[in-house]
């Protein structure tokens, strides 16, 4: 039979609460010397804490909640949420903290969908790239679940890690007006989304400062999906006025539009350059390799749980909340054909 608290107070000849109390760090300050003890007799009668019994005492699972996305076919398969999810699940390592992925909820079940995150298993959520109609992150705040998001829709007191979308467009835009191009075409993600209409409205305040006239062909919607990327660039192709690069709000829809560039018989970077977003490890595994906007993805993962933890700990969260990001040029991007000597 397993060593229980009450093995180790009879031991000792002291009261459960002050085991517990030495064992759970609280909620009452036990002097050093009886804690020493404690610790000596729960080594040798090789004692392993019940963690409900320890959450009862603390009133804390240790267990930070995340809600990715709405969850579709091959959603895991994102290297953005790889990367978020890594430099989460890196900082919660360091802060001794448990994840548990919520991945069944569904928008038109919001209040199904609050009550299991607010059922105890979790002291608080993070939230990755919340919709502008999820209002899951209104309803835990309401109920005062300590919430932080990542990339999405934010919430007037509500924590958001996010990066500066709108410079990382720029420095993509104004490289490839350096290199010559004037007729650039943007495959947008998702208009649900915050980063995505954010991206898009930097593209045209671009074009407006370049005075590049803004056409509406040359804008298509790629869902941040591969597909939605090779589905552009045949639009593009089938104009009568073509583009000389792409533009793409994430790195997935790029692989794409070079994917179906090469289907169409062109080459990238001479016939079509090809910008992306994220700077994701796929970017550098294509043919030829990706230029993108580098966002620091992982880094904003661990800031939020940081802020998170500080939050369940009834702190205020200290860290900064918009990431910077840079232009990594590559392989993927040239100055357009007609330029060249």
């Amino acid at each position: 039979m397993a060593t229980t608290i009450k093995d180790i107070a009879k031991t000792l000849n002291i009261s459960v609460s002050t085991v517990s109390y030495a064992l759970n760090g609280g909620p009452r300050s036990v002097p050093d010397e009886v804690k020493e003890r404690i610790f000596t007799v729960a080594r040798e009668l090789n004692y392993r804490p019940n963690r409900l019994a320890k959450s009862m005492v603390t009133g804390r699972m240790d267990t930070i909640g995340i809600v990715p996305p709405q969850i579709t076919e091959d959603a895991f398969l994102s290297p953005y949420l790889h990367l978020a999810l890594n430099g989460i699940a890196n900082q919660a390592r360091i802060l001794q903290q448990d994840m548990l992925l919520f991945t069944r909820h569904d928008e038109t079940e919001r209040e199904e969908m609050i009550s299991v995150l607010v059922d105890g298993r979790a002291d608080g959520v993070i939230f990755i790239a919340p919709h502008f109609n999820h209002k899951t992150v209104e309803l835990a705040t309401s109920l005062h679940l300590p919430c932080v998001t990542i990339s999405g829709a934010t919430l007037d007191g509500v924590v958001s890690f996010t990066s500066d979308s709108e410079g990382g467009i720029h420095q993509a835009m104004n490289h490839l007006y350096e290199l010559g191009h004037r007729k650039i075409a943007h495959v947008a993600g998702r208009l649900d989304m915050q980063d995505s209409v954010i991206r898009l409205q930097a593209y045209q305040s671009f074009l407006r400062l370049a005075n590049i006239p803004y056409r509406e062909q040359w804008v298509a919607m790629g869902q941040f999906m591969i597909e939605g990327g090779r589905k552009a660039m045949r639009t593009f192709w089938e104009l009568e006025d073509k583009p000389t690069a792409v533009l793409c709000a994430n790195d997935e829809m790029a692989i794409g539009v070079i994917a179906e560039a090469h289907e169409l018989g062109l080459r990238v970077p001479e016939d079509i350059s090809v910008i992306g977003f994220d700077n994701s490890p796929s970017g550098l595994q294509i043919v030829p390799s990706l230029t993108t906007v580098r966002q620091p993805i992982g880094e904003m993962g661990a800031a939020a749980m940081r802020s998170l933890f500080e939050l369940i700990e009834e702190r205020t969260p200290t860290e900064e909340t918009v990431f910077r990001t840079e232009l990594v040029v590559r392989d993927s991007t040239t100055c357009p054909k007609e330029d060249k000597k």
